[in-house]
């Protein structure tokens, strides 16, 4: 068979059979399959979609492009977590020093910002000396003695994904749930740890919009990683409002910090709490009740905050940063924002995104440099009462500000009356 006749049936809207993808991912990663015939595909699986069965077979010829790691060798409790991803998402850098406190290693590797999502390795990357590039070796060795590695994630796995990846980008592809679920199963499966926690993210600052997509993705990643003997939970969470206090890469790394320590209440602690509740419910049949009590004592006994900093010094990170975080250097306070009237401040994910993008902290191409410092400090959170005059928040930033201005006209409203939005709609 030909990758024109694979093209061709799947433009009809015709399920294709494992070797059928086999053979057009084989090819693809070979280097025998032209941009264009990609695209092609690409496009097809879109408007016509995938059924399970399809979306299990490309996940798998995703996985097996590329190599894998055991690290059940290491642990039999070892898990790893993804989000697909949102704005001021700092769940990883928190939940992962709490589980490893409670003697739950993890090998998390995460990707870079791209658009105004951000990315937990430039978070990361702003602790001076940081290091994020391990190889198997080191890795293998950290998890043992520490307990967890947070690292960028290896070229080797997943090969074919890369290659789908970049060009779903720009044929208006991305939004496909066959395509996104065998993305990142495919990546996650590369690491063959015992038990998965997915963040899927819905709301304006996420690509799920609604929850009927939500579910349908979700269902979706979870039936996967059954069919690899993984056990696996995914928890739908609210990305209508930035999460937590911080957006940007020295403000989330700070708000991590206080977070640990005990210094600041977040429901970006809220959401941790429950993901790694139901990591300890997977690997060690504890409670969901009982688990949040665990991880709320390593708050207040501090192991979870030496944990981190057991982490930044093992992967060479300056720890002097973590135990006095005035030392991060912030870029310049270039606006604060001002709530015009009494009420309850609603915030919009998607703006606040879209601000700190434009404010340095992100990236809308791969190479772009970003900028530590910039961001967005809330003195107000979503839902809270305001007073006319209050602060609702504070932008870093070292660039022109001017288009930064006109999109802070819509990025908050004062409502008259309280409103509560759900943090955690379902897990599943």
């Amino acid at each position: 068979m030909k990758i024109i006749d694979i093209i061709e049936l799947k433009r009809d809207g015709k399920m294709l059979s494992k070797e059928q993808i086999d053979l057009f991912i084989d090819e693809m990663v070979k280097g025998k399959v032209p941009d264009y015939q990609i695209s092609a595909f690409l496009m097809a699986s879109f408007i016509n979609g995938m059924n399970f069965d399809e979306t299990y077979y490309l996940t798998d010829a995703m996985l097996n492009s590329g190599e894998t790691l055991d690290i059940k060798e290491i642990s039999e409790n070892s898990y790893d977590k993804h989000s697909t991803g949102g704005i001021g998402d700092k769940v990883s850098l928190i939940l992962i020093p709490i589980l490893s406190a409670l003697g739950i290693p993890a090998l998390k590797m995460s990707g870079r910002a791209l658009g105004f999502t951000g990315g937990t390795i430039d978070k990361l990357e702003s602790i001076p000396g940081f290091k994020i590039d391990l190889s198997e070796a080191e890795i293998s060795s950290q998890v043992k003695s520490v307990g967890a590695v947070i690292c960028e994630a290896t070229k080797k796995f997943a090969i074919a994904d890369k290659i789908l990846y970049a060009l779903r980008d720009v044929t208006a592809t991305v939004e496909s749930i066959p395509l996104i679920a065998s993305s990142i199963m495919s990546k996650k499966l590369a690491i063959n740890n015992k038990a998965l926690i997915i963040d899927l993210k819905m709301g304006s600052g996420a690509f799920m919009k609604n929850i009927e997509d939500a579910r349908k993705l979700a269902h979706t990643m979870k039936d996967i990683a059954i069919r690899y003997n993984r056990l696996c939970k995914v928890a739908i969470t609210n990305m209508d409002a930035p999460l937590g206090y911080t957006i940007g890469n020295d403000l989330e790394i700070i708000e991590t910090i206080q977070i640990l320590k005990g210094e600041r209440k977040s429901k970006a602690l809220d959401i941790s709490a429950t993901l790694g509740a139901y990591v300890l419910k997977m690997l060690k049949g504890v409670e969901i009740e009982e688990g949040i009590r665990m991880i709320n004592e390593t708050i207040e006994n501090h192991t979870a905050y030496e944990k981190l900093i057991e982490i930044v010094k093992a992967q060479g990170g300056d720890i002097s940063y973590i135990k006095d975080e005035s030392k991060f250097s912030l870029s310049n306070k270039a606006l604060s924002i001002y709530a015009d009237s009494d009420g309850y401040v609603k915030y919009d994910a998607y703006k606040f995104g879209k601000i700190s993008l434009l404010s340095g902290c992100g990236r809308e191409k791969k190479n772009e440099k970003i900028d530590y410092g910039a961001g967005i400090l809330f003195n107000k959170m979503d839902g809270e009462y305001v007073k006319k005059g209050d602060i609702l928040y504070d932008i870093y930033c070292n660039k022109d500000i001017s288009e930064i201005k006109l999109l802070t006209q819509s990025a908050s409203r004062i409502l008259s009356e309280p409103f509560e939005r759900q943090l955690i709609y379902e897990v599943i």
